[in-house]
């Protein structure tokens, strides 16, 4: 019985420290090139399309390919108060270009074909997720993106390694 907190506290210790960090390790476009999903959390956006504070959510796919261009579609839902309670638009395309810089942050720059343009602040957290936000103040969200394939030439799954 008295192993018992020794093996807990060694397990402990062990998924503390299971896995590099990456800003230790140094980051560049390779470790994010695939494709990815990702939500937003409900934002706010302004633009010519919308009312002041019109609230925003989205789900789509991010491609990242290994020269730094980004692809991808998504869903997005506004809430616009007047003539109808939301707008919802479905397979909105976007391209644009994203850079990681060695400490794991980067930048993501995109246009939409609805259309508007932004850009992101971005951080990857681990191989398999990254953070972004919006860097204008007038459009503001924040969200989560998750790899669903390491590689977009032979949609290696990242479970295969």
């Amino acid at each position: 019985m008295k192993r018992r907190p020794l093996i807990v506290c060694t397990m402990l210790l062990a998924l503390g420290t299971g896995g590099p960090v990456l800003a230790d390790q140094g980051c560049s476009l390779k470790d994010v090139a695939g494709k990815w999903i990702f939500a937003t959390d409900i934002g706010r956006i302004t633009d010519e399309f919308a009312p002041p504070d019109t609230e925003i959510t989205a789900l789509g796919t991010m491609n990242i390919s290994r020269d730094g261009s980004v692809s991808g579609r998504f869903d997005v839902t506004l809430e616009f108060p007047i003539p109808a309670p939301f707008d919802f638009r479905s397979n909105v395309t976007y391209w644009g270009t994203i850079s990681i810089n060695p400490d794991c942050t980067g930048t993501l720059t995109f246009e939409t074909d609805a259309p508007s343009s932004r850009t992101d602040t971005i951080a990857l957290v681990s191989r398999k997720k990254m953070l972004g936000m919006s860097q204008d103040p007038t459009n503001l969200w924040t969200y989560e993106v998750h790899r669903i394939a390491r590689n977009l030439v032979d949609r290696k799954r990242d479970d295969d390694d």
